[in-house]
């Protein structure tokens, strides 16, 4: 039997004093080098700045990485529902540091659950798929996180998947399980579908640039809230 199926999701914009800014991009888009600058540039001109990632430091957290490097096998279908778990905590820090006034630069974010995830679950966004089947899953997988406070800026860094590859075989000695270019750029297109749909919630920057040119970029739109 088919029934028909529609959405609406809410997501919650925060109140607190502080600030939230995702970073976004498919693995060796430059996401954790730009997050980790930018909170340094941030606290050089005074503003109290924090590092935050995903996945955490915590029990969670550190399983995720064993999975991701191979130590630990996983069903891929699961896999985001253990972001999920981590994720809760890592809501909470945010808010506290939110209420203190702080601003908090995320080294990813739930919205990551998309791209990833729907390819965990088998989606090609390469290829011609029923839209609605699409939406099905990214939407199920957002409905994880419709009382998640969403940042006031998100910044999707888009990077080549070749670029992302060769970048990551400088900087690892352990490829994780989405290095592969040929999942990267599943996962990329999964971004752009995703950016497509919640354009008001991204800001789109070329993630091949020069380091100091895209910190640059970010900092002025940082600036502009």
């Amino acid at each position: 039997m088919k029934y028909p199926v529609s959405f609406e999701l809410e997501f919650r914009k925060h109140n607190y004093p502080g600030r939230l800014i995702g970073i976004e991009g498919i693995d060796g888009s430059g996401k954790t080098t730009q997050a980790q600058r930018i909170v340094a540039k941030l606290q050089n001109n005074g503003i109290e700045a924090v590092y935050t990632k995903e996945p955490t430091d915590g029990e969670i957290g550190k399983l995720i990485r064993r999975i991701l490097v191979g130590e630990k096998k996983f069903e891929p279908v699961a896999f985001q529902y253990l972001f999920s778990a981590d994720r809760v905590g890592h809501q909470e820090e945010i808010k506290g540091f939110l209420k203190n006034g702080k601003t908090v630069v995320s080294d990813r974010y739930f919205w990551s659950s998309v791209p990833y995830g729907a390819t965990d679950r088998g989606i090609d966004f390469n290829k011609s798929q029923n839209e609605a089947s699409i939406l099905l899953v990214c939407y199920s997988i957002l409905s994880l996180y419709h009382q998640f406070i969403v940042p006031d800026k998100t910044i999707y860094l888009n990077t080549a998947p070749a670029t992302a590859v060769a970048r990551l075989k400088k900087m690892r000695h352990v490829m994780d399980i989405y290095d592969r270019r040929e999942k990267l750029e599943k996962i990329a297109a999964g971004y752009d579908w995703l950016v497509g749909k919640f354009p008001q919630e991204f800001v789109i920057i070329d993630g091949a640039k020069p380091v100091e040119e895209v910190s640059k970029e970010i900092i002025d739109n940082i600036n502009k809230l």
